[in-house]
């Protein structure tokens, strides 16, 4: 059984030079930045959806438990000083604007406004709440009051994460016009977010598949270093991206495989145009390499910016390949951990690749608890997990390698 464990497990790292076009093209947000624009460098625009149609996303990927909120087209969150879950029915915003504002991750999807201020301290708190890791399940314990899109303000309250459905309530502040809402993950198959309009009281199917998007052109609350609204590109979960300046020849440099890509989804940006007198340009010698869902490397550069329509003007080309695949059945795969669930040992991962990698292991918070690089070698690679110094709970165990990154869920009990 352990031989066809380990034999079944072998990851692989290729790469390979495609001889492609230089594909000129656009992407426009509208006046006002009105839209969202989710976009293939493959197969070009996937879809668009208006900025401002909704209030709160809800992170539906597997075990994650984050939740965003649509800063950019005004929203704004506080979690309620004064009290705990018990305060509902007492809400006092006095002082309102002395609180702190809670803001989304501009790095991660996986750390939106509540869920991104979980106490360091404490492994089972998520932020708005608290994991159960008997039923799994999260159970509420913060109030928090939200501006919405639309200007007025509510109560909100995160009542659990359950069996893959976010319950929650909202309410005017006197405590008024009291709506129960739920969000199921299982409605939003193969996206990374389910939309809510509290405005409209109503769910929002509004992104195309995953798998079919690599880049956002959008705005999005970034940190420069206050927060501030910023016009740019964010990328897909399964995307990397590694940025090269100061090139005398950004056009036909190609040197992927030197140049280390980073999976912060800010990586592209915004800062790569500036603005002097309203008028934007575009920084000369930058481009990005863009690995794309499919594994794809494409150089990127932008070529011009305009802010009376939102559009982005930029240059494509792929220039290679890599794939992380199972040697076995050719299905990208994840690592191997047994004994897993672990009740309390060491946890020993398995892997093969030849090349340098880094082992890494956050927690459903997005912590990271464990990290240790090893240098690459020939061969079937076992490495000693000291997961008996973890708590209880799940874990996201990576090996990232310049290649690539295979992960696997780890239960610790």
């Amino acid at each position: 059984m352990k031989k066809q464990l380990l034999s079944a497990l072998i990851l692989v790292a290729a790469a390979t030079t495609t001889q492609a076009q230089v594909v000129h093209d656009s992407v426009i947000l509208d006046a006002g930045y009105a839209k969202q624009v989710w976009y293939s460098l493959q197969n070009d625009e996937q879809g668009s959806a208006q900025k401002n149609e909704w209030d709160i996303a809800f992170d539906v990927v597997e075990i994650t438990s984050s939740i965003r909120i649509n800063s950019a087209a005004g929203v704004m969150l506080w979690n309620y000083p004064k009290g705990d879950k018990s305060a509902w029915s007492t809400v006092d915003t006095n002082g309102l604007s002395t609180w702190d504002p809670r803001y989304n991750s501009d790095t991660s999807w996986a750390q939106g406004a509540m869920g991104r201020y979980a106490d360091p301290n404490n492994p089972f708190d998520i932020d708005w709440g608290i994991y159960d890791m008997t039923t799994h399940i999260i159970h509420g314990d913060s109030v928090y009051i939200i501006k919405l899109v639309n200007g007025n303000y509510k109560k909100l309250f995160i009542d659990n994460l359950t069996g893959g459905t976010f319950n929650f309530k909202f309410a005017n502040l006197d405590g008024s016009s009291e709506v129960s809402a739920q969000v199921s993950k299982s409605t939003f198959t193969d996206k990374n977010l389910g939309y809510y309009s509290i405005v409209n009281q109503n769910t929002l199917n509004r992104e195309p598949d995953n798998f079919k998007w690599d880049l956002e052109f959008t705005q999005y609350t970034g940190f420069v270093p206050i927060p501030y609204t910023v016009t740019g590109v964010l990328h897909n979960r399964g995307v990397s991206v590694a940025e090269v300046g100061n090139l005398p020849n950004k056009n036909t440099y190609s040197n992927w495989q030197s140049h280390t890509r980073s999976t912060e989804i800010n990586t592209i940006g915004y800062d790569w145009k500036s603005q002097s007198m309203g008028v934007y340009s575009v920084k000369d010698s930058l481009l990005y390499f863009v690995k794309d869902v499919e594994d794809h490397i494409w150089r990127l550069i932008f070529t011009d910016f305009s802010s009376t329509n939102g559009m982005f003007v930029f240059d494509k080309e792929v220039i290679g390949s890599l794939s992380v695949k199972d040697n076995i059945s050719g299905n990208k795969n994840t690592v191997a951990l047994y004994p897993n669930p672990s009740k309390g040992g060491d946890v020993q991962l398995v892997y093969s690749t030849p090349d340098n990698v880094t082992i890494t292991v956050t927690d459903m918070a997005g912590r990271t608890v464990f990290a240790q690089q090893v240098n690459g070698s020939t061969g079937l690679h076992t490495f000693t997990l000291p997961a008996n110094s973890f708590n209880s709970g799940m874990y996201i165990v990576a090996v990232n390698t310049a290649g690539g990154c295979a992960q696997q869920k780890l239960i610790v009990q």
